[in-house]
């Protein structure tokens, strides 16, 4: 039988988003590989997994959808009333036809790089004990990026297991857990089996992973560890999440950003000890003007904004230093008269080339509150005493909250002030299983202002272009087939 690879850097346009009719598009055997095109050396596995690294800053992924998205369905962030490239995810409007497809076939075309390069690693050979650690790093490194990638995928195309009653009578996805070839048109699996899949990737991650691995952009043991509480979070597997998440806490090479550091934070000079786990866009690597920053910027897009009800929320208090990570933007008739402001996300200050911090510490802190407090309701105490530590690196003041202050609503609403443009609230809506209600008078007329958590549009359709080429794919209820 013939084995399939698709090796990094020589064929990434190819795979799932190629112009073939079948499911995965073109490969090549690896018997018409040139030995120029080989997995051999260390070198080759470096630039595997930075390939894929790669492909996730596309806009379709981090670059823009997967962050975005988060911000858009929720509550505190709107579509502009003039550039509405995103507007369909604000107002809930996607189709079989007319959804985000790309956010299906991007994240799988990683997963075929990631594949096939764990596929091959046997063929890698290090050169000493030092490229033998290293060799364990990168595929360290790929089952972690596996399991991020499918996890992504549960989260935006299947429901949470904790919103529902049997997560084993629910539909997953499908599962790239080997190089599918071309001819094979795979199944989605349950919901169950999906975040079974995800966490054995993760603990193969952390068991293969390293002490001594700190490749800039890449995942170490902390980082997947992280990765893994928020993914026991969202199974609801809450002991689990916090033993996880009160570990990376106590991991000394992290630490909060102080109290004052807040907008410098978000700066690619800054050194960031609150960042666990950062894709790292560069001015030669990055998505362009499709990416987050240039959709955030008044200068570039401006295609979202901040609602007054949020900005009100997060200036109650006016020493709070997330404050710094929002920008005015007045607008003036032609006369020069004031006719309003909107509120921009600048967590992204260059258009182009941010530092994307997917996980950082403070997330940790949040993580462990919602899960010990789930566990039992008499551990508010420490819920409290976990947020109140982000806080105080916030607005400089102790103690805000008591244990009588922590309910599941007021976690999410801190938590609403400390993510505010990176994609969280919406998903921690959902987990919790709170409808979206929009309020103040700036949300758009056209968009929908209470969504149950429930509604069939809360996840995302399989888009047509995959509905055709595979037979065995089951489309998501509510959406036409």
């Amino acid at each position: 039988m013939k084995r399939y690879i698709l090796m990094l850097g020589a064929l990434l346009s190819l795979g799932m988003v190629s112009c073939s009719e079948d499911w995965m598009g073109d490969v090549i055997p690896t018997d018409k590989l040139e030995d120029s095109q080989a997995f051999n050396t260390v070198k080759d596995g470096r630039n595997a997994v930075n390939g894929v690294l790669s492909l996730m800053q596309d806009e379709e992924y981090y670059g823009a959808n997967y962050i975005v998205y988060g911000d858009l369905k929720a509550i505190d962030v709107r579509s502009s009333v003039i550039n509405k490239r995103d507007d369909e995810m604000y107002r809930y409007t996607e189709t079989t036809e007319a959804g985000n497809s790309g956010m299906w076939t991007q994240p799988y075309k990683c997963l075929v790089s990631v594949n096939n390069a764990l596929a091959n690693m046997e063929k890698m050979v290090p050169d000493g004990d030092a490229e033998n650690v290293q060799k364990a790093e990168i595929e360290a490194n790929f089952y972690a990026l596996r399991g991020l990638i499918h996890f992504d995928l549960l989260k935006i195309f299947a429901r949470i297991p904790v919103t529902v009653d049997n997560p084993a009578a629910e539909l997953g996805i499908v599962h790239a857990d080997h190089v599918i070839t071309k001819d094979e048109e795979p199944a989605r699996k349950n919901l169950a089996e999906g975040y079974a899949f995800v966490i054995s990737d993760l603990e193969k991650a952390i068991a293969l992973m390293p002490a001594s691995a700190a490749t800039e952009g890449w995942f170490n043991k902390t980082a997947v560890k992280a990765l893994l509480a928020r993914v026991y979070l969202f199974n609801g597997d809450n002991q689990l999440a916090y033993d996880f998440a009160k570990e990376v806490i106590t991991d000394n090479n992290y630490s909060l950003v102080p109290y004052g550091d807040y907008q410098a934070s978000w700066t690619n000079s800054y050194n960031n000890k609150e960042g666990i786990f950062t894709l790292i866009n560069t001015d030669d690597d990055n998505p362009s003007r499709e990416g987050i920053g240039y959709l955030w910027s008044k200068t570039g897009y401006s295609s979202m904004m901040i609602t007054n009800s949020f900005k009100d929320l997060l200036y109650a208090n006016a020493n709070d230093d997330r404050i710094k990570a929002i920008e005015e933007d007045v607008q003036k008739d032609d006369e020069g008269k004031v006719t309003g402001t909107d509120y921009l996300c600048i967590k992204y200050p260059d258009e182009f080339a941010n530092k994307l911090q997917l996980i950082r510490l403070s997330e940790m802190y949040f993580t462990a509150a919602e899960a010990i407090y789930k566990v039992n309701t008499s551990n508010a105490a420490e819920a409290a005493t976990l947020i109140n530590t982000v806080i105080e690196n916030r607005i400089n003041e102790a103690n805000v909250l008591a244990a009588g202050d922590i309910n599941i609503d007021r976690i999410i609403t801190e938590k609403r002030k400390e993510f505010i443009g990176e994609g969280h609230t919406f998903f921690d809506l959902m987990r919790n299983k709170k409808d979206v209600v929009r309020t103040g008078d700036d949300h758009l007329v056209v968009a929908p202002m209470n969504i149950a958590y429930n509604d069939f549009k809360t996840i995302q359709p399989i888009p047509r272009l995959e509905l055709n080429v595979n037979d065995n794919i089951q489309q998501n209820p509510g959406y036409a087939d």
